[in-house]
Parts: C-alpha cells; sequence; structure tokens
C-alpha cells in the first residue's frame, strides 16, 4: 500500500479550470426519533426485515419502506418528520415465505416516473410492485428467472439492478454460476436473460465473501458497467450493445492476493475528482487509499488518509463507512460511524480533508451495532443534503444535516 505522492497535487493541475464550488463544514443536527417505529423494541430484525429508504411519492423526500412481519410498511417523510407507518403491499414480508438468505428485495424506480418502486427476487420469479404514490400495486410477475427455483443463490450469485443499455431504466445484471447475465428492462416487464459475459461467474473462481462485484458506468457513457476485485487485482467489464467486453485488468491491487480480505477491509467506488467516473476507495490495513480512474484504468492507488483503517481500530463489523457527497460539491466525501460517533473527512478532489467528527451519535460507543440496527444516509428533507436515518433500539431517529 503506497504513500501519498505528488502525483495527487500534479493531477489537480490538469483539470479544466471552474469556479471552485463553496466548501461547508460538515456537520449534522442533534438526532431526533421521527416516528416510534421500525425499531427493535417493535419486532423490527435486521436478519428477517429489510428497512430500505426512498422517494415512493415523488416530493423529493426519502421515505421509510420496511419489510415486515406481515407486509411492506411505509412511513411517508413531511420534511419534519415521517408519518404514521400504514401498509403499502400484502407482500414481500417474513409471513409470505420472503427470507433475506433466499430473497434480495429493492427500491428502485422501474418505470422512470419519479417514484421508487419494490423489485422482489422471490422462489418463482422476478415481481414487481409499482408505486401509485400512496400504496403500491399488488406484485406482478417481470420475469421467470434470477430465482432460487432457477438455482441462484445469495451466497453464490450477486445480483444488481442498474441501466446497462443507456434507456434510464433499470435492468437485471446477475453473476451467475458460468457468467453475467442481463435482463433488460421494457418499463413494464423484463425480457428474457441473456449471457453478456462468459466471465465473472461462480465457475470462473469468483466468490462473494472473496472477490467483490460491482457495477458502474466507468467511462461516463450512461451504461453501467462492471468493476470486479478479483484475486490478483480490479478488473472492468464495459458494456456495449448487448454485451459486456471481455474483463481487463485495470489495476494490480485492491486483491485479495496484495492482502484485501472483506471481513477486514472495505472497498467502495465514488466519483472523488468530479470526471464523471468512480474512482476507488479502499479503508485497508493501514488507512485510506485512494486509486483515481482514467480512460481505460486506474491509477496506482495512493494513501491519503491514516484513519478509517483497520489499524486505526475500524472494523467491519462494527464500523460501516459510506462514500456520497455529504457536502453538495458532486464530490464523494466519507461518512463513517466509528466507535465515538459519525466522521467526516470531505474529498479536496486528489484526496480527502482531515476527517473532523460531525456528531457524537450513532456510534459503537453510543449502543449502535451493526447485526442489531440498521444506518443510511438519504436526503429526508428535500434541501439535496444527505442526512443520517438510524433504526434504533426504540424508533427510527434522524439527523438532518446543517445547512
Amino acid at each position: 500500500m503506497k504513500k501519498l505522492t505528488e502525483a495527487g497535487a500534479l493531477a489537480c493541475l490538469m483539470l479544466p479550470l471552474t469556479a471552485a464550488p463553496e466548501v461547508r463544514a460538515a456537520g449534522f443536527r442533534p438526532a431526533e426519533t421521527w416516528v416510534e417505529e421500525f425499531g427493535v423494541s417493535g419486532g423490527w430484525r435486521v436478519d428477517r426485515h429489510p428497512r430500505l429508504l426512498g422517494d415512493v411519492d415523488g416530493d423529493d423526500q426519502a421515505d421509510v419502506v420496511g419489510f415486515g412481519e406481515q407486509s411492506v410498511v411505509v412511513a411517508l417523510s413531511t420534511g419534519e418528520r415521517f408519518g404514521e407507518p400504514e401498509t403499502w403491499v400484502d407482500n414481500y414480508s417474513f409471513s409470505n415465505g420472503w427470507r433475506i438468505d433466499k430473497h434480495p428485495r429493492f427500491l428502485v424506480d422501474v418505470d422512470d416516473d419519479g417514484r421508487a418502486d419494490v423489485v422482489g427476487f422471490g422462489a418463482n420469479g422476478v415481481f414487481v410492485s409499482r408505486s401509485t404514490g400512496s400504496a403500491f400495486e399488488p406484485p406482478k410477475l417481470w420475469l421467470d428467472g434470477f430465482t432460487i427455483s432457477r438455482g441462484w443463490r445469495v451466497d453464490r450469485h450477486p445480483r444488481f439492478l442498474a441501466d446497462v443499455d443507456g434507456d434510464d431504466l433499470p435492468d437485471i445484471v446477475g453473476f451467475g454460476h458460468d457468467g453475467v447475465y442481463v435482463a433488460t428492462s421494457t418499463g413494464a416487464k423484463f425480457r428474457q436473460p441473456d449471457r453478456w459475459l462468459d466471465d465473472l461467474g461462480y465457475e470462473q473462481g469468483w466468490r462473494v465473501e472473496r472477490t467483490p462485484r460491482v457495477v458502474g458506468d466507468v467511462n461516463d457513457d450512461g451504461r453501467a458497467d462492471i468493476i470486479a476485485f478479483g484475486d490478483d487485482g480490479v478488473f472492468v467489464a464495459r458494456a456495449g450493445e448487448a454485451h459486456f467486453t471481455a474483463a481487463e485488468m485495470w489495476l494490480t491491487d485492491f486483491g485479495h492476493d496484495q492482502g484485501w480480505r472483506s471481513d477486514r477491509h472495505v472497498r467502495l467506488l465514488g466519483d472523488i475528482n468530479g470526471n464523471g467516473r468512480p474512482d476507488i476507495v479502499g479503508f485497508g490495513e493501514d488507512g485510506t487509499l485512494l486509486a483515481l480512474s482514467r480512460p481505460g484504468d486506474f491509477d496506482q492507488p495512493e494513501q491519503v488518509l491514516t484513519t478509517f483503517g483497520y489499524e486505526q481500530g475500524w472494523r467491519v463489523d462494527r464500523h460501516p463507512r459510506h462514500l456520497v457527497d455529504i457536502d453538495g460539491d458532486e464530490l464523494a466525501d466519507i461518512v463513517g460511524f466509528g466507535q465515538a460517533g459519525v466522521f467526516v473527512a470531505t474529498s479536496n478532489k486528489t484526496g480527502f480533508r482531515a476527517p473532523e467528527r460531525a456528531l457524537a451519535d450513532f456510534g459503537h460507543d453510543q449502543g449502535w451495532r451493526v447485526g442489531v440496527h440498521v444506518r443510511a444516509l438519504a436526503d429526508v428533507d428535500g434541501d439535496g443534503h444527505l442526512d443520517i436515518i438510524g433504526f434504533g433500539d426504540h424508533g427510527t431517529v434522524v439527523a438532518l444535516a446543517e445547512d
């Protein structure tokens, strides 16, 4: 793992000259309970009941969608609190046979109407319930595939929803047994899946617990590509017309052979320098490493922070770390839920500013546990800044981003 060099500073001289965005100190208001529901005391469990955030009514404010014991329950945001939870569809729940270790569920806008919908990979097909703004429609079978009855397993075969054909509709990308399969969307159903790549599957040696695979647009062409962290480095397969290009090694780092382990080290993608392409941020053994993207490869990683790493006490099973734009400058920043609270390191395009504790809450010392409580970032009040939402012991608490 390499130390910071002058290359990062030199790179910024090559960027187009634009007006510097205002740098806003990242911070959050004190956490407040927005609704006394979706918490541990109400019977919600991480291993049974997914809780997601998305704008389901089209008002640009993220709402709570909980896949509960009996049904899907929604609490709409007013911008100051969450309304009383209401059942939006009697399905996708534990009592209906849905299990976290068998049936992935997503919240995405499948028809580009500005409202998030439910997509569930059930026992016998991919089901969709579109939002009407006040309820989810009954589940409709959009595709007979990608399911456990067809051999797809959560612990073997990652599945994503992303736009791979550039039509602004999310498609299914599945890393199967013998390669990568894609089912493109029409906005009303998913087409029959085709194998887009004879690689990056289970038969080729790729494992969920060892070699993560994600999707992101590496060349800013409007199509989601594959970024795969293999044994010997980072591979990229770009989306084309009804296929992915052959996976090419873009970087000989961040792989298993270079010492990266999923149970110790976190690897994330985000646009750090504002060029429209995802960069790699790795929380490694000794701190935070950054590999900026270029056309056709990634720069060699540089250590940009001596924190957020394993040697500094950060643990995968205790301290979630996110890469999101927290200060509104369209550059991805680090938000870490640490031992003593929430720590933020904002991007300066070539690295990150020194981290600051933005809130003395939501940390391990305050009783938050990865296997018990869910913490997320979303804009719940519609001001364009991400807020913290925590599903705690006694309900849902929110810390709004400071203006």
